[in-house]
C-alpha cells in the first residue's frame, strides 16, 4: 500500500506530537521510586528502573519517522540537497571512520543512537512548520502541568532523595523526569516555546510558574540559562552586537550568585568544576579520528553495567565531553568552529528566536548530553530541520 505525500506528512506530524505526549511514561517508575521509600533502594544513577521496552518506545518513534520520510523520498524520487549533505557529512566523518576502528557493536550502535536526533532532523526537512510547533507548544503545555504538580508532590512528601533542604522539605524535585537537570532543560524548552509558538492563552497561565519550576530543581543550569534567556529576549537590538561581551559579564555573575539562587552550596565547584575536570579528561586521552564512537554516551555505561564488559568509560556528563570521545579531535574542532561561525551570524542578524535557541543548546550541554536527554533531543531535531529547511520554505519553492 503507497502513502500520499500529504498523508505520510501528516502522520510524521501525528507521530512528533504522540511520542512527545508520551514523555511522562519514559521515567515514571524513576519518578515515583523518588516519593516511595519502598522503592528507594531500586534507582540508581547507572541504572534504570523502567522497563526497557518502554524506553525504547522513544528510539521506536524516532526510526519510524525517518523510515515514513525515506518513504516519500522513495515514492518521489526526489531528496533535498540539505538531507543529504547533512547525512553525507555523518556518513563520512563519523560512520564510517568509527566502523573501521570499533571493537564492541554495541557501543557502536550506542553511538548511533546517540547520533540519532541529527539524522532524525535530516529526515524531517521539509516537513516542519509553524503550525506543528504550535501544537507541540500546546502538548509542552499540559505536559508541564503534570510536571509541576508531580514537582509539589515532591516537595512536600519526598524523603529527599537528592537532599533536604533547610526546612527539611525535598530539596530537588525532578518531577515526571529521574534527572533534577533533565527537568531543568524540559522546562526550559518549555519557556522557549511559550514565548514563540505557544498561544498566549497557555503562557499567560505557566509565565509564573515556570520559574518556581526551575528552582525546584535547584539545577543552577536551569536559573542560569533562565537569566540569560531573558536577558536576551528583553534586549533591544542595537545591544545585540555586544552580545559576546554580555554573555561574557553574566557568565562571570552567575558563577558568584548560583549557589545563592539554587540554595546548593559549593554548587559551582560540585558541578561545573567536576564536569570541567571530565571534559579536560576527554581532550587529554582524545584521538584524531572517531576511535572511541559510541564510549562517550549513557547508553554505553548502561550496556556496560548490564553485561558486564571490563571496558573503561570516560565521563561525559555534558555534550561537549561526548562530543570529544564521541566524534574526534578534527570533527570536534570542525563543529566548534561551525558553531562560531553561525553565532556570529545570528547576531548579525538579529533573529531572536534562532539566537536564543542557539544560546540554551549551547549553555545546556555544558551539563547535559542532549542528544541523550529526552525530549530535549525531539525538540532539538525538529527545530533544527525547521531552522534550516521549514515545510513554508518548501511551499514557495514549488509554488515558483
Amino acid at each position: 500500500m503507497t502513502l500520499s505525500k500529504d498523508r505520510s506528512i501528516t502522520t510524521i506530524e501525528f507521530l512528533i506530537l504522540l511520542v512527545l505526549l508520551l514523555t511522562p511514561i519514559f521515567t515514571i517508575q524513576e519518578s515515583l521510586a523518588l516519593i516511595s521509600l519502598d522503592l528507594r533502594q531500586q534507582i540508581n544513577t547507572s541504572n534504570t528502573i523502567t522497563s526497557t521496552y518502554i524506553k525504547a518506545l522513544k528510539d521506536l518513534f524516532f526510526i519510524i519517522i525517518i523510515l515514513m520520510s525515506f518513504l516519500i523520498i522513495a515514492q518521489s524520487l526526489s531528496v533535498k540537497r540539505d538531507t543529504l549533505r547533512f547525512l553525507g557529512v555523518i556518513l563520512f566523518l563519523i560512520l564510517l571512520p568509527a566502523y573501521y576502528y570499533h571493537t564492541n557493536i554495541l557501543v557502536y550502535l550506542s553511538g548511533i543512537r546517540w547520533l540519532l536526533p541529527f539524522i532524525l532532523a535530516a529526515f524531517l526537512f521539509g516537513h516542519i512548520d509553524r503550525n506543528l510547533l504550535q501544537k507541540m507548544g500546546t502538548v509542552m503545555f499540559y505536559i508541564f502541568i503534570a510536571h509541576f504538580l508531580i514537582q509539589i508532590s515532591q516537595f512536600l512528601f519526598s524523603y529527599g532523595y537528592y537532599g533536604l533542604n533547610s526546612f527539611g522539605l525535598s530539596g530537588r524535585n525532578p518531577g515526571i523526569f529521574y534527572v533534577p537537570s533533565t527537568a531543568a532543560v524540559f522546562i526550559l524548552m518549555v519557556l522557549f516555546f511559550s514565548k514563540f509558538y505557544m498561544k498566549k492563552s497557555l503562557e499567560k497561565k505557566i509565565s509564573y510558574l515556570i520559574p518556581i519550576s526551575i528552582l525546584l530543581t535547584a539545577s543552577g543550569t536551569g536559573v542560569g540559562v533562565y537569566i540569560i534567556f531573558f536577558t536576551v529576549y528583553y534586549l533591544r537590538e542595537k545591544y545585540i552586537r555586544f552580545m559576546p561581551v554580555i554573555l561574557i559579564f553574566i557568565g562571570i555573575t552567575l558563577l558568584l550568585v548560583l549557589d545563592y539562587f539554587t540554595g546548593r552550596s559549593g554548587l559551582v565547584e560540585d558541578s561545573l568544576g567536576a564536569r570541567y575536570m571530565h571534559f579536560k579528561e576527554a581532550l587529554v586521552h582524545a584521538t584524531l579520528l572517531p576511535e572511541y564512537f559510541g564510549y562517550g554516551t549513557a547508553t554505553a555505561e548502561l550496556i556496560r553495567n548490564k553485561f558486564n564488559f571490563g571496558f573503561i568509560l570516560p565521563r561525559t556528563d555534558s555534550f561537549y565531553a561526548s562530543l570529544i570521545v564521541n566524534l574526534g579531535l578534527i570533527n570536534f574542532s570542525l563543529i566548534v568552529i561551525g558553531l562560531f561561525i553561525l553565532f556570529v551570524r545570528l547576531t548579525g542578524s538579529h533573529d531572536k528566536e534562532k539566537l536564543i535557541f542557539f544560546i540554551i543548546c549551547s549553555s545546556i550541554a555544558l551539563t547535559t548530553s542532549i542528544t541523550e536527554s529526552y525530549p530535549m533531543n525531539l525538540i532539538f531535531a525538529v527545530l533544527i530541520a525547521y531552522y534550516l529547511n521549514p515545510k513554508e520554505q518548501n511551499k514557495r519553492l514549488l509554488s515558483t
